[in-house]
């Protein structure tokens, strides 16, 4: 969860500019933003899957599971592009919802990608004594978090149901699973690039986890997951000498149009020859040294 709302707020700015986008991506976004916040959520559902994993997101402890090691760093590129080619060919999703999907995705990997220098260089700098790589980093990117929606919004918005909206990733609000649709696009793009991929009720899973996880932040419960008394976290962590969250945010978006800009090309043309995948693979490589 520690960098799931940077990646939904970030797809909401995204949307919130759609005429520097390719038509096709501005009108998916227009018509299914829960789709795009569903794309960007994905590498982090897995987070959400059962009591012990969902306590590990709410505590922060920054446990990575498989099918998140997976989408994260095995082949994250590859991954999104497999899923490209089946939105592309009319497959399983409608094309809408499918390239809203798509924004979403490759927005999450642009944004982390900007990240990930600034990360680093705060992991040196701000990891306590005896704490994990991974817990540390799911400490200051949920701090990060939500100082961004603050600088926003004005407010986290932990605690309050505005949250709730932040993390709805269906078109319905429910504790309902994933779509057949959208479940073997991702099942196909995951045997695709990883040769493995989760089941329906795993993916099902996820997805009531975070619904219910939503619920809890929306509530007064949400207030324990609130920014700490003391500000000096916001010079430390997001703005001050030789950091800069917002910025680095903006710079992934930039990248991410970019990316979608040269999808949108290979959807159009419906181009998936090793060649095309090698111009994008210019822009996106595949072996990004990150989390």
């Amino acid at each position: 969860m520690s960098s799931l709302l940077t990646h939904l707020t970030a797809v909401e700015r995204l949307a919130a500019h759609v005429n520097e986008l390719p038509p096709e991506f501005a009108r998916a976004l227009g018509e299914d933003l829960e789709y795009a916040r569903f794309g960007a959520a994905l590498p982090e559902l897995p987070r959400f899957g059962g009591w012990t994993m969902g306590l590990d997101a709410w505590l922060t402890r920054g446990h990575r599971p498989h099918f998140s090691e997976l989408m994260t760093a095995r082949a994250p590129v590859h991954f999104g592009l497999k899923a490209a080619e089946l939105v592309a060919n009319g497959a399983l999703v409608g094309v809408e919802a499918g390239l809203a999907y798509l924004a979403g995705y490759f927005t999450q990997l642009s944004v982390t990608r900007s990240l990930e220098p600034l990360m680093r260089q705060l992991l040196a700098t701000q990891r306590n004594r005896g704490e994990s790589e991974q817990a540390a980093r799911a400490r200051i990117e949920w701090t990060q978090s939500l100082f961004f929606m603050q600088d926003l919004h004005g407010s986290p918005l932990v605690g309050t149901p505005a949250v709730r909206a932040k993390l709805q990733i269906r078109k319905a609000s429910s504790v309902k699973g994933v779509g057949r649709g959208f479940y073997e696009l991702i099942r196909v793009a995951s045997l695709d690039a990883f040769g493995d991929a989760p089941s329906k009720p795993e993916v099902d899973g996820w997805m009531r986890g975070l619904y219910l996880f939503s619920l809890a932040l929306g509530s007064p419960i949400g207030k324990l997951r609130a920014l700490p008394g003391s500000h000096l976290s916001a010079k430390e962590l997001y703005r001050g000498d030789g950091v800069d969250v917002f910025a680095a945010v903006d710079q992934g978006l930039g990248h991410a149009r970019e990316l979608l800009t040269q999808l949108g090309s290979m959807i159009r043309r419906n181009s998936w020859s090793t060649r095309s995948k090698a111009k994008f693979l210019e822009l996106c490589p595949e072996g990004f040294e990150g989390r």
